[in-house]
């Protein structure tokens, strides 16, 4: 391949992982000059101004274009939609871009059953169990249809693609994002320490150390998950695009940031930390739900705590009052419902088996803390939290 001539076409390139391509695209990952061009498309319109994406003499040109839109649906009729969406892409590709070389998409754990209350498979979730899903919820699911319609697009071409299936994504966005939990208790916790007299625009300052309970239950807290940053993604994902030996022929590849999965409870007071609280585990309910009896988006009939989807809402004016109109405009939106739910309803065991990710020779473990951090820190700089 001559480097001079990669061109990326990024698609959802103001979202958590396209983000992150787009910025690590710039960078100049994985060497300078891999990439002469990118195109960025994207749903709303994006400011490159306020993007937060480095500007360099030496990066690669970059063109934006947006008001690619898809409607959000019930389950079933989301899966038609994407498919309708998915294949007019393929098929334009097809005869716009002769020399395509390479198609990645990303999926995800819903792909492993994890939103049926419980779950499906027993862990550590391998690539080849995507085959085995129940068929009445695989219906629900759009990746099959992707993995249907890119081997059909690709049989006899020049080009090939790969899947990448991350769990849990930690990243940051300009504009916020319904798929950000990161961002979402970032917000909670932000608000929470100045009401709570911590941080430098606490109007009164706290006395004593404020203790700020896990959101979520006991389950919750102690169940094993894979997180991974969405940088993480992106360089996988340009990685394969490089790589098509190894990376190609229709391969699924998890993906996360280290091979020993994580616990909510134990990352809670490292992201409590960064913002001057104290992380504690979730307040004992004297009456709550079996553990694996709910799915996404249901939370208890009551709970001590104010959920900090609702948590933000009620107190979102202080950060207009405080001079941060993006942290006010700019949060998680609809989406406050379902990672609300986080806590409650991931109460099983789903962390990911990184063995084939591991053989094609990428980058190796990174501590997952971290990239929370690094998100927080995008965050601040963003004007999204205190």
């Amino acid at each position: 391949m001559a480097d001079s001539s990669n061109h990326a076409i990024v698609f959802g390139a103001s979202g958590l992982i396209g983000w992150a391509i787009i910025d690590q695209l710039l960078r100049g990952y994985p060497r300078l000059g891999s990439f002469s061009k990118i195109t960025a498309v994207t749903n709303r319109p994006l400011n490159t101004s306020e993007s937060l994406w480095p500007t360099d003499s030496d990066q690669p040109d970059l063109q934006l274009v947006s008001g690619i839109d898809l409607p959000v649906e019930d389950d079933i009729e989301e899966v038609a939609t994407n498919r309708r969406m998915f294949q007019n892409v393929v098929d334009a590709h097809t005869i716009l871009s002769p020399n395509l070389q390479f198609v990645a998409f990303t999926g995800g754990t819903r792909g492993y059953g994890i939103y049926a209350p419980g779950g499906t498979f027993t862990p550590p979730l391998a690539e080849d169990m995507v085959k085995n899903l129940p068929p009445d919820y695989a219906k629900t699911v759009v990746y099959p249809v992707y993995r249907e319609l890119l081997s059909a697009a690709s049989e006899g071409k020049r080009w090939t693609w790969c899947e990448v299936c991350p769990d849990a994504i930690i990243g940051f966005t300009p504009n916020g994002s319904q798929f950000s939990l990161a961002l979402h208790w970032a917000q909670y916790l932000s608000l929470y320490a100045y009401n709570h007299g911590v941080g430098p625009f606490a109007t009164e300052a706290a006395t004593s150390p404020v203790e700020v309970p896990f959101p979520g239950n006991a389950a919750g807290a102690n169940s094993l998950f894979s997180p991974v940053t969405s940088t993480t993604i992106a360089r996988f994902m340009i990685y394969a695009s490089l790589h098509p030996e190894t990376c190609g022929g229709g391969h699924l590849f998890n993906v996360a940031d280290n091979e020993t999965p994580c616990k909510y409870g134990e990352i809670w007071p490292h992201l409590a930390k960064w913002f001057g609280l104290v992380g504690v585990g979730p307040v004992a309910e004297k009456a709550s739900a079996p553990d694996n009896s709910m799915g996404a988006g249901e939370l208890p009939e009551s709970t001590s705590l104010l959920p900090p989807g609702e948590y933000v809402t009620k107190y979102r004016s202080i950060f207009y009052q405080n001079g941060r109109e993006n942290a006010a405009t700019k949060g998680v939106g609809a989406g406050h419902r379902q990672l609300d739910s986080v806590g409650y309803w991931l109460t099983f065991d789903r962390q990911l088996s990184v063995t084939k990710l591991r053989g094609t020779g990428f980058e190796g473990d990174k501590d997952p803390v971290q990239g929370w951090l690094s998100a927080f820190e995008m965050f601040r700089k963003a004007g999204l939290v205190f």
